[in-house]
């Protein structure tokens, strides 16, 4: 029975904390002396809730029961939790003489501002006097003397005691505002109190042991930059943002994210540093953020761009996930690396570079899922199963140029003695397919790009505009509209000069009408003017960086264009450049080719030169006399 006799005492040492009367103590003991006799009478050695409220019922006199029950539940929370729990307590108001004027100053002041009624002003009175008596009972002798593990309990009472605690949080909330004007607390106490009803306040008993043992590391580093001249850039860094022409989304989560790193270092007495910031991020972000994960992460990232530099970097971005390459294990990119630099060495382009190491890395990923450890362990089988296993091509074209990558890796693991030599010959090649007629935008398609140009109004639909056009009616490939830079356009001449991405020739194009108006347009309406960029198509959002090749199918979608294929526009301006009887080099030197060798497939498309081909047997000199039972 010595665990029952301490507990009581913890319970009776509560009782007397939150200055429970003399009587309410004396019956709480009665019950427990009580309930002790008759464990022991029944040669019960351990406490027993489920006995304990049947002797309550059955024994105790009708008019102690509910006291005694109340008694029985707390002696439970201390067996079950060590303490007392908030349902079962009750905060009488008896603040001292100091919190007594705070809180008369903090009404005295609040009422002067009008607004209030009387019941509300008592209401707040009632929670500020409890929240007061609560700290009070925890070992604090005035407001200074607060801390947040104070303020956990607070809220750890309220959610055990009632379900409305977000309003009485609300209320103390103001009551600390008003104490940190004042310079009686931090700050940070009035917002923790806001915050913590949602949740989202944490400390380092949130974070692993390793998480923790960095902050530690970086606890001297961090006194360079103090957590409230962090709170108090919050400010200026969001200005900042608004400035530079960030959405409204933007501009108010940051903040909001920004204010969750400060209570966690105001807490923490931590300072603003870059890698406590990543620690604290990548422990708790998720539970923090849940779907806006990656826009605090991105907020996080710009204000230290703001810390280091002095301002945001709009066109600044972050790499944050690991690649397919990234996560395979390292015989492997020991194998792919150097063969990858050999590549660069020998002067291929960026994106050939780039085909290389994904054909590679998808061909090393097979290896891992077959369970191979090394190149050692490959054999001619194993590379006929991913050539049978790797199917994703269209083309037979598609798979031969895939196949040939991947045979140069497996050559030049074998130059490397990795794998034995003539590994590669077990790739095969693939029958490369026929000639294909040309597929090109209908005539609905084209009157729909049209009349969604003519009535484009917002900044949105003008660079849509701007981008159809141009493909349309100039037949740019993807890659060189967004390529486009202002100064490529000579409005004087009524011309664009480019350098094709895809065969680095310079190419001037003669620039229609439809076409300059639909630029106009978007450079007087739509684009922005401040971004320091020359790059004719950009972001409508910051940061204003240089749009992407999504930019173009996604205006083919927003107009209504039934294929996605942006590609298609430049076969419809080749097709119809033949078509209005230009000759086979001009349709070359119009589509910036260097040979008319990729144009002759667009005859196939002219209809009525087509109808000119067939010869009658008369033109030919051929007679169908004495065939197949002529005579």
């Amino acid at each position: 029975m010595v665990n029952f006799k301490n507990n009581v005492t913890v319970v009776i040492a509560t009782l007397k904390r939150y200055r429970y009367g003399p009587r309410a103590i004396q019956i709480s003991m009665g019950c427990y002396n009580a309930l002790n006799e008759s464990m022991a009478l029944n040669g019960i050695q351990w406490f027993s809730m489920d006995y304990a409220l049947e002797w309550c019922e059955h024994s105790a006199a009708k008019y102690l029961k509910p006291q005694y029950r109340n008694a029985i539940y707390r002696l439970y929370d201390v067996y079950e939790y060590g303490r007392i729990l908030g349902s079962h307590l009750v905060v009488y108001a008896h603040p001292s003489k100091q919190f007594q004027d705070r809180i008369e100053e903090y009404l005295s002041d609040i009422s002067l501002t009008g607004g209030y009624t009387q019941a509300h002003l008592t209401n707040i009175r009632h929670k500020v006097v409890q929240f007061c008596c609560f700290i009070q009972y925890n070992d604090a002798g005035c407001i200074e003397d607060i801390d947040y593990s104070m303020l956990d309990g607070y809220d750890r009472f309220l959610r055990e005691s009632s379900k409305a605690y977000y309003i009485n949080e609300g209320l103390v909330s103001g009551f600390l505002e008003y104490m940190s004007a004042k310079g009686r607390c931090r700050r940070g106490y009035s917002l923790y109190l806001h915050y913590i009803e949602a949740d989202k306040c944490t400390s380092l008993s949130d974070l692993e042991s390793a998480a923790q043992a960095v902050i530690h590391v970086r606890r001297k580093a961090s006194a360079c930059s103090t957590v409230e001249e962090f709170y108090q850039s919050i400010n200026d860094f969001t200005q900042r943002l608004k400035s530079a022409g960030y959405s409204k989304t933007v501009t108010d989560s940051s903040p909001y994210h920004l204010t969750l790193l400060y209570l966690f270092l105001d807490r923490e007495n931590l300072g603003y540093d870059r890698t406590i910031t990543h620690v604290w991020f990548e422990a708790v972000g998720k539970r923090l953020f849940g779907k806006g994960f990656c826009m605090a992460r991105r907020t996080y990232e710009m204000y230290d761009d703001y810390i280091r530099m002095g301002d945001i970097l709009p066109s600044h971005w972050w790499k944050h996930t690991d690649t397919e390459y990234d996560r395979l294990p390292s015989w492997c990119r020991a194998g792919i690396a150097p063969f990858i630099a050999a590549k660069e060495k020998e002067g291929w382009k960026e994106n050939t570079i780039k085909m290389y190491r994904t054909c590679s890395t998808r061909f090393c990923g097979f290896l891992v899922s077959s369970g191979i450890t090394s190149f050692a362990e490959l054999s001619p089988g194993i590379i006929k199963e991913f050539n049978l296993f790797d199917n994703g091509h269209k083309t037979p074209e598609a798979k031969n140029a895939y196949n040939s990558r991947i045979r140069k890796f497996l050559i030049y693991l074998e130059m490397k003695e990795a794998i034995s030599m003539g590994m590669h010959l077990a790739l095969p090649g693939q029958a490369a397919g026929g000639e294909k007629i040309v597929e090109i935008l209908s005539p609905e398609d084209i009157e729909t790009v049209e009349v969604y140009c003519a009535n484009a109004a917002t900044p949105l639909e003008l660079r849509d505009a701007a981008i159809l056009m141009v493909a349309l009616n100039m037949g740019f490939r993807s890659s060189d509209i967004i390529g486009m830079k202002i100064s490529d356009i000579d409005w004087k001449n009524r011309s664009i000069r480019i350098f094709q991405q895809k065969t680095r020739a310079e190419h001037l194009y003669p620039m229609d009408i439809k076409t300059g108006n639909a630029i106009y347009r978007y450079l007087k309406d739509a684009r922005r003017r401040d971004t320091g960029s020359g790059r004719l198509f950009l972001n409508l959002k910051a940061p204003y960086s240089p749009a992407g090749r999504s930019v173009c199918r996604n205006a083919m979608e927003r107009a209504g264009v039934s294929t996605g294929k942006v590609h298609m526009f430049r076969r419809t301006f080749g097709s119809a450049t033949l078509n209005s009887g230009a000759t086979l080099a001009e349709t070359a030197e119009m589509l910036g080719h260097s040979d008319t060798k990729n144009v002759h497939k667009y005859t196939s498309l002219d209809t009525e030169k087509m109808r000119l081909c067939p010869l009658s047997l008369s033109e030919t000199g051929l007679s169908m006399e004495g065939r197949y039972g002529h005579e």
